[in-house]
This record gives structure tokens, C-alpha cells and sequence, in this order.
């Protein structure tokens, strides 16, 4: 008998287990938003008891960064791939300000990801894990965001500089995000897609 058998079989389960908590967590901040989300409709939802979801995840801002880590890091990696796919650095810029401008335009885009940034502002260490996390994506996949975008012969001061614009852009999005929410006759869709693409032509030209 392979004695590794023995050990993939609970580990499946742990795996499939966490990843019904993530689906039913995902489901539910979505519908009721963060603060409003209870972790016990997260278990019910996805199956289990309150106990196993506590097994994995310490308390619901926990399970909230594991959910943004999980979803972010996918949504990274599929686009660093495309990036890399395309050898011409002007056509990978291009390709990003797409991807940038699809994620302010997609219906309740980054609207609970702005929810959480308010509520962990205030909240040091939420704060900083959410930081750390926006953090990791420059170095989630096998080469550096940066390179990837702009090539590999960058210097500090580049660096620092697109870590910057890239953040800034990120502070728009949010901002862009929640205006929609209050003046929509205003930021309609149609209204929205240029002044994205405005804002960020402005930040990351080459």
C-alpha cells in the first residue's frame, strides 16, 4: 500500500472543505457586504459547522484576506501569463490598461474590496495584512509585476516610480467605484470607461 495514499485523502478533504468556505464567503460578502456577513451563514451556507471554518481561518477579517489573497492572486497570474504571451512591451501596456479599465467598468466591481480598505483604515494590523497583501502581487508570479510590464531593465528609482503609479491607480479605481455608487446619472457606464482610460494614460505613460 503507497503510504502517501493515506495522507492525500484528508488533504482533498481540507482542500474542497476550504474551498466551499471560500466560494459560500465569497457569495455572502458579496450579497450582504463585510460587516454585515456573519460567519455562521458562511458555514451554513457552505456546509459545514462554525468549528470548521474556525479550523482554517481565525476569525472573518482572516477569511476575508484569504479570500482576497486567493481571488487576487488567480486574477494576477491569468493576466501575467497573457502579458508574457506578448513579446511587444507597448502592446503589454496596452493589454493591462484593458484588464485596469474591465475591472472599474464590471457591474460591483471592487466595491467589497473598498468596503474592507474603509473598515481596516482604522484597524492597524487589519490594515497592514491588507497591505502586505496589495504588496505581494508585485512578486506573486515567477517574475517581478514590473518587469513583466515594462521589461526587466529597470532601475530603483523606475521601480519605486510604477509600485507608485500602480497604487495611485489603485486609489482611483476605488474612488471611481464609489462615485459611481453615489452619482450614477453622472458616472454612467458609458461616462466611465474614458475617464478610466484618461486617468490611466495619464499615470503610466513610458
Amino acid at each position: 500500500m503507497d503510504p502517501t495514499r493515506s495522507t492525500r485523502k484528508p488533504q482533498a478533504r481540507t482542500e474542497a472543505t476550504k474551498a466551499k468556505i471560500l466560494d459560500a464567503a465569497h457569495s455572502l460578502f458579496t450579497e450582504l457586504g463585510f460587516e454585515n456577513t456573519q460567519l455562521e451563514e458562511v458555514a451554513i451556507r457552505a456546509g459545514c459547522s462554525r468549528g470548521g471554518i474556525y479550523a482554517h481561518y481565525s476569525n472573518k477579517e482572516d477569511l476575508f484576506l484569504a479570500l482576497m489573497e486567493h481571488r487576487a492572486s488567480a486574477a494576477f497570474r491569468e493576466l501575467c501569463k497573457k502579458l508574457e504571451e506578448e513579446p511587444d512591451l507597448t502592446k503589454r501596456l496596452k493589454l493591462f490598461k484593458g484588464w485596469f479599465v474591465q475591472q472599474v467598468c464590471a457591474p460591483g466591481a471592487g466595491t467589497l474590496t473598498l468596503e474592507f480598505k474603509l473598515y481596516a483604515v482604522r484597524r492597524p494590523k487589519m490594515r497592514n495584512d491588507l497591505l502586505s497583501l496589495y504588496n505581494a502581487l508585485f512578486t506573486r508570479t515567477d517574475k517581478d509585476f514590473r518587469d513583466v510590464l515594462f521589461g526587466e531593465k529597470l532601475t530603483k528609482a523606475q521601480r519605486i516610480a510604477i509600485e507608485q503609479r500602480v497604487a495611485v491607480l489603485g486609489g482611483a479605481l476605488s474612488a471611481l467605484i464609489l462615485e459611481r455608487h453615489f452619482r450614477p446619472a453622472l458616472l454612467s457606464p458609458s461616462d466611465l470607461r474614458p475617464l478610466t482610460e484618461e486617468i490611466f494614460d495619464a499615470l503610466m505613460h513610458t
